[in-house]
């Protein structure tokens, strides 16, 4: 009776490349165009937001930080609430102008959130919209979660696991069989630049392995940082960064006032802090915490006058969750690197369409 041949661990591996590939390959090629668009936002999203995004004279001197607050402040009014109030630069789009995020009354659906800016030079309110009518939001939100909240945000992280899979199982079947071919001469050029000449079929073979070799590591580091983002819950820790420093001995109660809005807050911290540039106040809790170029300082509701021990310093610990983001679109390497992951999101859907074309060749 003949023994049953057992499959070679190569052909293991070239059908887990396989179905992996197969089953989150057209959700990955969806994720990598949005993720390349996302990475050249800068340019769009200026366009998108018109003059929103520029300064009326941007050589003018700006006002004091307070006063950049107290005019985003000015607009929270008939049920809207500020959330944040970002320094020109320092938020969370690439604005040259003040950048204030709210929230306002919008019926049975929840609270909309609304995007502000305002000129840093004189205050003026340069627009106001919703933030969910951006196409920019619409787009982060389709890479982020495939529109479905929560649940989608789980399927990217999903599919984040299953692409470094994909990618290990790549890795292993370009690797050579035997261990001393590498010491053959020009081997590993012929192995990393093949030749594209020949039929058809070949040339979208070497495409789906030269390419994959090349932006192995790029799509790697964009795989894992992905899945990180999409679940949050997984750096939250991190993203606290060390414990509070201890605040100032409080003073007799009758010295002490509320604190009314979030200007004076940012008055509170930046004199607290005594240096570094401010960076931006968000609301936090009952309170604001101010962010600076040296740390983060929380202002509580109950004082207004800081030797009231209200302002409570928070070293500025390691960020994860902005580490994990500069990877994501930029590898940490600037606009080389911002390059290099444009690149590695259109190689997604290339590498679903020649990976479809190989498998449906072979069924023949």
């Amino acid at each position: 009776m003949p023994r049953p041949v057992r499959p070679s661990w190569r052909k293991v591996w070239l059908q887990l490349h396989l179905w992996l590939g197969l089953t989150i390959g057209a959700v990955a090629a969806l994720l990598g165009v949005t993720g390349a668009a996302l990475v050249v936002k800068e340019p769009w999203l200026r366009l998108e937001l018109g003059a929103m995004a520029r300064p009326v004279d941007p050589a003018a001197a700006p006002l004091p930080p307070d006063l950049q607050v107290q005019a985003a402040q000015a607009i929270a009014t008939g049920g809207r609430r500020l959330l944040s109030v970002a320094a020109p630069g320092s938020g969370p789009m690439p604005v040259a102008t003040v950048l204030a995020l709210l929230t306002e009354p919008a019926g049975e659906s929840g609270p909309r959130f609304l995007v502000a800016t305002f000129d840093p030079a004189r205050g003026d309110l340069l627009g106001v919209r919703p933030f969910g009518d951006l196409a920019f939001a619409q787009l982060l939100d389709l890479h982020r979660a495939l529109i479905g909240g929560p649940t989608g945000a789980g399927l990217v992280a999903v599919v984040g696991v299953v692409l470094c899979l994909s990618l290990a199982t790549g890795a292993y079947l370009w690797w050579p069989r035997r261990p001393d071919s590498g010491r053959r001469r020009g081997f590993w050029r012929r192995r990393l630049l093949p030749s594209l000449t020949g039929p058809w079929h070949r040339q979208v073979r070497v495409l789906h392995v030269t390419a994959g070799i090349w932006l192995l590591l790029p799509l790697a580091v964009v795989a894992v940082t992905g899945t990180l983002l999409a679940r949050p819950d997984l750096i939250g820790a991190a993203r606290r960064g060390p414990p509070p420093a201890a605040a100032a001995p409080p003073a007799p109660d009758d010295a002490c006032v509320a604190v009314p809005d979030a200007a004076t807050a940012v008055r509170l911290g930046l004199a607290a802090s005594q240096s570094g540039t401010f960076l931006g106040v968000m609301a936090a809790g009952s309170g604001w915490m101010v962010t600076t170029t040296t740390g983060m300082l929380m202002v509580d509701p109950g004082m207004l006058n800081p030797g009231c021990g209200t302002v409570t310093a928070m070293p500025r610990g390691p960020d994860l969750h902005g580490v994990m983001n500069a990877l994501h679109g930029r590898l940490m390497l600037g606009w080389p690197g911002q390059v290099v992951a444009f690149l590695a999101g259109l190689a997604l859907p290339v590498f679903y369409v020649t990976g479809l074309v190989i498998w449906l060749r072979r069924r023949r």
